[in-house]
């Protein structure tokens, strides 16, 4: 198959990613919203790019359980990590990652940071609009990529793909 992005996503800004990551890869790319498809069929996976996004400090349980069942199928490929979050600092950002990701992820991990934020009021609810527009500061729709981050990780996934395909 090549490369599988498989996303978590509770407003679409981590889906959006994958998106567009898919279209800037070169090769098959297939993805994965793992809520709604959580298997895989690791014999057709070469590449594996894993994207949530954040909530109240934390990733969806759906992703904390699809991580764990596929640890050791993770392990045996290369991964990239993303996240999708609207902390302000960058000590915020790493402790999102952090706590998102495994210390034994993100250390087999070629990429891991948080490329953007991402607030749709039209997917969210009462409360959630409340929460967001008080702490975030936000008062409508925004979709906020780090274009830079976007492209190092489309980079450094050819990179991987290179390198395994000349190396098998």
């Amino acid at each position: 198959m090549g490369t599988l992005i498989a996303y978590s996503s509770r407003y679409g800004t981590s889906e959006k990613v994958a998106a567009l990551l898919a279209e800037r890869l070169s090769g098959d790319v297939r993805v994965q919203n793992i809520v709604e498809e959580p298997n895989v069929t690791w014999e057709m996976v070469d590449h594996v790019i894993v994207g949530s996004s954040i909530r109240m400090g934390t990733i969806q349980d759906e992703m904390k359980e699809w991580l764990t069942l596929h640890e050791a199928h993770l392990l045996e490929h290369p991964l990239a990590l993303y996240l999708c979050a609207g902390t302000p600092t960058e000590s915020e950002r790493i402790r999102e990652l952090e706590e998102a990701y495994r210390d034994t992820l993100r250390e087999h991990a070629y990429f891991v940071e948080v490329v953007g934020s991402g607030y749709d009021f039209e997917r969210m609810g009462f409360l959630d609009k409340a929460i967001v527009r008080m702490m975030a500061k936000q008062k409508e729709s925004s979709l906020q990529l780090d274009d830079a981050k976007l492209n190092q990780l489309v980079e450094a996934a050819q990179t991987s793909e290179r390198t395994r395909s000349e190396n098998p």
